[in-house]
């Protein structure tokens, strides 16, 4: 979900000694070292033999009594309750700390690969922090910026009361809109890392939040108008810890949470929007979408001559994936029958999210390993003043594991099984929503899931793909 240095790509067949030349990542204002690499791996069995793994895990499911993934989705630990007295505390903590990197980016150094926020906001918070959700639980909650000042606020007799009720109608369009603002900031303007830009980004949209939250209530907008407390608690569903529909703390099965519950209006086209998203993130460079807009890849003339192109192209990520995904909903519904488009669609949509999980994942894994060195350097003097809090002395940012065959090989090996993971885990889930929501039997909540699964697994291909062409911007 951005473009920092992202996955290693064939450029040929064979297993090449790699372009060595070509393996240095080049800073730029792209959320990362930007690179310029190309990487020869042999990735064709992999790309076939991941993409039959899915296929075969959805063949052995429709061989599984339904009951079976009932039984276990439903099994729960209760664990020890409490804590919430500490959430004051986490949220002043997130609240100083989102203050202070404000302050860097406006203070601070120029260079966006020196100065802490754009780190903090591409690497520390979009890459890591939002992937740690899906295992850990919903830690947004704990942190986020807002639930401090508010309490503050309300102890002052200010907001102790919504002024205003959101419409039910809406459901999680207001942060429907708000992620599609992410993802235009993130991909196509033209500046995201710049860090004085990069403030008045976050400065903006913490104050934004703040007064809908005033108007519409703390709780209420945050479950469905401030994005990113909606996008964490999608993701915090595939964790094995939180809370069950009474609010409870239990321990559950990694996803159990997302086969369960109704989903509101707009469910569909959030996830959708996430998962299409993260796709497009990784599209954009490719040689193959560059080919499509007249740019030659190997002389990318900057962000600011694809913006036109870019919004269509994410706008056209977005509404191809709904068509595609109705397209195959319609499908099973009319093979099964009893439930329609439209009862069936939120609740699946939540099978997607370990996909959209993988992808962000698999995405950002070399953008881990090397902005995650300049995050310790960037915190060691966060002002650019020579400082060096942390004692890292003069410590050089390395890139040296994309010069060795060895490490690029067991880099993309991991990329290939999280993609592959996260779609065998789709399709558990899809298979046990199908299975709670098509009230016919077995047979028929598996049929209604042939087109849905035949969908996954042609995104298999699509994912590991990505992982294997070459880029150029």
């Amino acid at each position: 979900m951005a473009s920092q240095g992202k996955h290693g790509v064939r450029f040929g067949g064979g297993l090449a000694a790699c372009a060595l030349g070509l393996l240095s990542p080049v800073p730029a204002l792209a959320h990362v070292a930007q690179r310029a690499i190309v990487l020869l791996l042999p990735t064709g069995h992999s790309i076939w033999g991941g993409t039959l793994a899915v296929a075969a895990t959805f063949g052995l499911l429709a061989l599984v009594p339904g009951q079976w993934l009932a039984r276990a989705f439903a099994w729960r630990v209760p664990l020890p309750q409490g804590g919430e007295g500490l959430r004051v505390w986490t949220g002043w903590l997130g609240f100083v700390t989102m203050a202070g990197l404000i302050a860097a980016g406006i203070w601070g150094s120029r260079d966006p690969l020196e100065n802490p926020l754009p780190l903090a906001v591409w690497t520390v918070f979009w890459v890591a922090f939002v992937i740690l959700h899906a295992f850990l639980g919903n830690l947004w909650a704990w942190v986020n910026p807002w639930q401090a000042p508010l309490a503050a606020l309300r102890r002052l007799g200010i907001g102790r009361r919504a002024a205003a009720q959101l419409p039910r109608r809406l459901g999680l369009w207001p942060a429907t809109l708000g992620l599609a603002a992410i993802y235009w900031f993130t991909l196509v303007d033209i500046a995201p890392d710049d860090p004085a830009r990069l403030a008045r980004a976050v400065t903006g949209w913490w104050a934004l939040h703040l007064i809908a939250m005033l108007v519409f209530g703390e709780a209420q907008w945050r479950a469905r108008g401030e994005t990113l407390s909606v996008l964490t608690g999608f993701l915090a569903r595939l964790a094995p810890v939180g809370r069950d529909a009474s609010g409870r703390r239990v321990l559950s099965l990694p996803g159990a949470r997302a086969t369960e519950g109704a989903a509101l209006p707009g469910t569909t086209a959030f996830l959708l929007l996430a998962l299409a998203g993260g796709s497009f993130d990784g599209l954009n460079e490719t040689f193959w979408w560059l080919a499509r807009i007249g740019i030659n890849p190997l002389d990318f003339p900057g962000r600011s001559a694809v913006v036109a192109e870019h919004s269509l192209g994410l706008a056209g990520a977005w509404v191809g994936l709904m068509a595609l995904y109705g397209g195959a909903l319609a499908l099973g519904a009319r093979l099964a029958g009893g439930v329609s488009v439209r009862d069936a669609a939120g609740p699946l949509a939540l099978s997607l999210v370990p996909i959209a999980l993988a992808y962000h994942l698999a995405h950002y894994l070399i953008v881990l390993l090397i902005n995650g060195q300049y995050v310790l350097v960037a915190l060691s003097d966060p002002f650019g003043t020579g400082a060096d809090w942390l004692g890292l002395g003069h410590h050089f940012v390395t890139t040296s594991f994309l010069n060795r065959i060895e490490t690029v090989s067991v880099i993309w090996t991991a990329q290939a099984a999280i993609i592959v993971g996260g779609h065998v885990w789709a399709v558990i889930l899809a298979d046990a929503i199908a299975t709670r929501i098509w009230a016919g039997g077995r047979g028929t909540a598996v049929l209604s899931q042939v087109p849905l699964a035949a969908l996954m697994v042609l995104y298999t291909l699509f994912g590991l793909w990505l992982l294997s062409t070459p880029v150029g911007a």
